[in-house]
């Protein structure tokens, strides 16, 4: 099947660090908007001169309310500028017309030697009008039609970060699953109707919280969910945030079960398979089946980590990483060389 470059459609530019520092000293010099959650500001507390911060956790999602037709470049601090190619990708549906996104973000731009000054996203945010921005996690696309040459995959917001790069992709990713403990229960005490609305109250905290960490859903099936997320950095808060969550609305509606996690870290290749008639992103790398094959070892509220995973994150993430023990269990997978070593974040209390 012959490759395709994603960049059909309506589509954002990728900016180098020093393409932009020209085109802010220019005549019209775009708005420059800092993408990140709360946290991230506060443990980087620097950003470019006359950025706007933009809260992906932000409740509600806004995005500047400025003259369509003026320029806006995104940037963020996550690899493979996955949290900036998906505001970009919203500013675009929202009518801007000319977006960029700045390649490697704030730390090509510091590696450049450009100047960054002192952040404090409260005070920033005064210098630009706002809107509510109503299509946060993702624009639905179940209507549009698939076409061989994939020319609706930019307008998938899920998808935003394969925007002018050409398919097949190689990247290292997290994959991470999640599904609900002993859904199987329910199908016999509950309707149809009650399951589908359980399951549904679920994955709407799934996908909300892989939006706001940069990662996305790249498959539903039946109870469970398949992520993917560009790093350790954006997946290990995703999925302590997510239990949280969905503990949370536990307590609202008391019949939604326990989720459960895995998570694994390595390379991947992003393509397409199937036909013009049917088509869609395939994720292929052992990282996948791993994380897929771990996800029952997570006992009720765990999450379960490969060693892979723990090990970044005891380099960017150590607060997040002490909760993590070892699991005695160390499963054996055919095709992988050697057991093993899982590490296991246990539900809160146990």
């Amino acid at each position: 099947m012959p490759s395709h470059p994603q960049d059909q459609g309506p589509a954002f530019r990728r900016l180098g660090a020093d393409d932009l520092y020209k085109a802010l000293a220019g005549a019209s010099p775009p708005l420059i908007v800092d993408v990140r959650r709360q946290a991230a500001f506060t443990s980087l507390p620097k950003r470019l001169p006359d950025a706007v911060p933009l809260l992906l956790d932000a409740e509600p999602l806004v995005l500047p309310d400025i003259p369509r037709e003026r320029p806006v470049v995104a940037y963020c601090l996550c690899s493979g500028e996955a949290s900036s190619s998906r505001v970009a990708q919203w500013l675009l549906q929202d009518g801007y017309r000319d977006v960029g996104v700045l390649v490697g973000g704030l730390q090509a731009w510091l590696d450049a030697g450009h100047s960054a000054v002192p952040c404090d996203p409260e005070l920033d945010a005064r210098g630009v009008a706002w809107k509510a921005f109503e299509d946060r996690p993702a624009a639905i696309a179940s209507a549009m039609p698939l076409t061989a040459d994939t020319a609706f995959l930019p307008r998938l917001a899920g998808q935003s970060f394969l925007m002018g790069h050409t398919l097949p992709l190689r990247r290292n990713m997290v994959s991470m699953f999640v599904d609900m403990v002993d859904s199987t229960g329910l199908t016999f005490s509950r309707t149809p109707e009650q399951v589908l609305t359980l399951i549904q109250t679920f994955m709407e905290v799934v996908v909300e919280i892989g939006a706001q960490h940069c990662g996305d859903v790249k498959d539903f099936e039946g109870d469970g969910a398949f992520l993917y997320f560009e790093g350790p950095g954006e997946a290990m808060p995703a999925a302590f945030r997510l239990r949280e969550r969905l503990l949370e609305r536990r307590r609202a509606v008391p019949d939604l079960p326990l989720p459960r996690i895995s998570l694994d870290l390595g390379p991947v290749v992003i393509g397409i398979v199937g036909t013009r008639f049917r088509q869609t992103v395939a994720i292929v790398g052992p990282s996948v089946n791993v994380a897929a094959r771990i996800l029952k070892l997570a006992p009720p509220g765990g999450i379960v980590a490969t060693e892979a995973v723990v090990a970044v994150a005891r380099r960017a993430d150590p607060e997040l990483a002490r909760d993590f023990v070892p699991l005695h269990e160390r499963p054996r997978i055919p095709e992988a060389a050697g057991p093993l070593e899982l590490w296991l974040a246990p539900a809160p209390g146990v």
